[in-house]
């Protein structure tokens, strides 16, 4: 029988429910594709329930207020201001810090966050008690909880706000955030890890940002809270907390390796640095996370200072694990320089070569889905290991607007204003020259032309068995001063469905295969190193890359070239061998639309100012169509040079101009 009208999908996860008759035995449900192209659809979870039970216990569900009597002390009892364990600074410290509220380089920084604490103040978290906590990740949290409010950053914030502003309200609305994690059943994103039967998980990520929060505040304002309530907390965060993240750090070896294993490893030392004192027995467990914490970053950390996850997930990484190290260094007396990985140092060419033209933005080489550098890494780069590329970069990422996405599941904002340094100068580029990172698998040059204006090429690779990596290797970018041109897309949020599609072959800048059905070849998965390499100056550029790693079984030969003369023109060259008769597109992707000239075999683009002209004798066809969506969630232009399916071996000679308009 039939259950119900059809559903159209929203693209983010979505709850159907029906009612099953008694007796029924299985459920069936059709999936069809309402529009042209690749789609996917994924089934987190099927359940059956009694919906009368449901209501019932949502009915007798414990209801908390705001007063916490018997943890909360009222205020007249409130002691002098004395920290638990002075993680990231202490109470000395605070007279700095509200001078530096005032200073031209962080007064707009700190409006930000002091409005968003002072946003916070008129929530009632006690109302959103759950078996978990509330989140804004779409992806494991049933549709029905998707307007809760996260609480991983408005705790800590209305503390330190409260802090330096001396704001007694705001510090009792960081305790009362305290009490509600204390109060939360798990520390988790989804009840679907803790369903009977069932081992699956998402990380310890939502344990990791709780135990940091947790420990944040019960540092700044613990003396504020009973005895009872102080036991508590400690409860908490290692019932709830450590041990969840313990449990991860020895189950999952690949943490090592990438992003996350440093990324929890934070929740360690400060979790632990604020037990100690209660459990000193809780000090081996300290001194495990921070060596698991160095182990992980000098295994991510590539020898030229870059990751394989790009610039995005550097930054999310460091951000975390610098103030974690700087817990660690001032519980146990040491220099933060003897505990740095050594590659760091070597991180501000990754930088300056994945920076974009326009001050504080970044190329959206994989995961990425800002287009800047996000807040804090570069202001604590500056101040950890001093380089003019940071010194001049670091004004323009802290804070000027709203939260995103990802602000609220990262603190942005909070390390920069402890630790980084008072001023900072007005920021410039610093893409270089010339960049080549050997390892990370990128090359790019910035040229002036004789008027002075600019022009950027960059072109991609990879190392080995990427993580958080598109199948976009040989993409070449081009930005005409600080404007974007031929884009990287990046991608959007996790929790929107097409995010998948975004990290497709014909979606990036790259010549690829056809079907006869008329779908496109992927890349396959990089198995082998992509590196490109070249040299360049102040006038010519040129690179060259072997493809044959990511076209396994498609290609017995392929490369890309980049020959440029000078600024004003550039040549791709694409080369290769097909293992079978396919038809071949050179794909380029813009915010504009192109004027096309079939008969001519070239197109025309029009963009702040410049004309870019593509020359393609080789193309059968030219065509062009709006294809999905870019990082701002904005719609791309899509153009496609097209050579018919023909002889295997092909080079193909692609020229560009490029010419200031008047």
């Amino acid at each position: 029988m039939e259950l119900g009208e059809p559903l159209l999908g929203k693209g983010i996860r979505s709850e159907i429910t029906r009612d099953v008759v008694a007796g029924a035995s299985e459920i069936g449900i059709d999936f069809y594709a309402d529009e042209h192209g690749p789609t996917r659809v994924g089934l987190q979870w099927w359940g059956v329930g009694d919906k009368a039970m449901l209501s019932a216990l949502e009915k007798n569900r414990a209801v908390y207020d705001s007063e916490w009597d018997g943890l909360i002390l009222p205020e007249v009892e409130w002691p002098e201001l004395k920290f638990t364990r002075g993680l990231l600074f202490d109470e000395a410290d605070l007279e700095g810090l509200r001078r530096k509220t005032d200073s031209p380089t962080w007064k707009e920084h700190f409006r930000v966050l002091e409005k968003r604490a002072r946003d916070a103040m008129s929530c009632e978290p006690e109302t959103e008690i759950r078996d978990v906590l509330p989140g804004s990740d779409l992806r494991y949290i049933r549709e029905r909880e998707h307007d809760g409010v996260a609480w991983h950053t408005e705790g800590a914030l209305c503390a330190l706000v409260g802090l330096v502003r001396n704001d007694r309200a705001m510090q009792r609305q960081a305790l009362c955030f305290l009490m509600c994690y204390v109060h939360t059943k798990h520390w988790i994103s989804s009840m679907e890890s803790r369903a009977r039967g069932i081992s699956w998980d998402t990380r310890c990520f939502t344990e990791e940002i709780s135990v940091t929060t947790c420990a944040l505040i019960y540092d700044w304002l613990g003396s504020c809270l009973t005895e009872r309530a102080r036991d508590l907390v400690r409860v908490a965060i290692w019932d709830k907390g450590l041990s969840v993240i313990q449990r991860d750090m020895v189950k999952w070896e690949y943490v090592y390796s990438i992003n996350q294993g440093p990324w929890f490893c934070r929740a360690r030392i400060f979790g632990g640095l604020v037990l100690e004192q209660d459990w000193p027995r809780v000090k081996p467990y300290i001194e495990q996370g921070f060596a698991d914490m160095l182990e992980g970053l000098n295994t991510y950390l590539l020898p030229d200072g870059g990751v394989d996850e790009g610039l995005s997930y550097f930054d999310a990484t460091f951000k975390i694990a610098l103030p974690g190290l700087r817990a660690y260094t001032r519980a146990r007396g040491c220099e933060m320089a003897a505990v740095l990985p050594p590659n760091l140092q070597k991180s501000v060419d990754f930088i300056s070569v994945m920076s974009a033209m326009k001050p504080g933005s970044v190329l959206l080489d994989g995961d990425n889905m800002h287009g800047r550098l996000g807040c804090d890494i570069v202001a604590l780069l500056a101040e950890l290991c001093p380089h003019e590329a940071y010194t001049h970069a670091a004004r323009e990422t802290l804070l000027k607007a709203d939260t995103t996405y990802f602000d609220r599941k990262m603190f942005d904002g909070i390390a920069s204003f402890i630790l980084a340094p008072d001023e900072f100068p007005e920021s410039r580029c610093i893409v270089p020259e010339f960049g080549h990172l050997p390892h990370t698998g990128h090359i790019t040059s910035r040229r002036k032309l004789a008027d002075g204006h600019q022009v950027r090429l960059h072109l991609a690779g990879c190392k080995a068995r990427p993580s958080h990596s598109h199948f976009d290797k040989g993409n070449l970018t081009l930005e005409l001063d600080e404007e974007p041109v031929l884009i990287d897309r990046g991608v959007i949020r996790y929790d929107d469905a097409r995010i998948n599609l975004l990290k497709r072959t014909e979606l990036h800048n790259v010549l690829a295969p056809v079907r006869v059905d008329g779908s496109f070849v992927n890349q396959s998965w990089a198995d082998a190193p992509v590196i490109p390499k070249g040299h360049g100056d102040a006038k010519t550029f040129t690179a060259k890359m072997d493809l044959v790693p990511v076209w396994r079984g498609v290609m017995s030969r392929c490369s890309r070239s980049v020959t440029s003369l000078d600024a004003s023109q550039f040549t791709v060259i694409d080369s290769g061998e097909l293992l079978e008769s396919l038809a071949l597109v050179f794909n380029l992707q813009t915010r504009n639309a192109w004027a096309i000239d079939v008969e001519a075999k070239r197109a025309e683009l029009l963009v702040a100012g410049w004309k870019l002209t593509i020359h393609v004798p080789w193309a059968d066809e030219i065509s062009q169509a709006e294809n999905l969506i870019d990082h701002r969630m904005e719609p791309v232009w899509h153009l496609q040079c097209r050579r018919e399916a023909g002889e295997r071996e092909f080079t193909f000679e692609t020229r560009f101009t490029v010419e200031l308009l008047a």
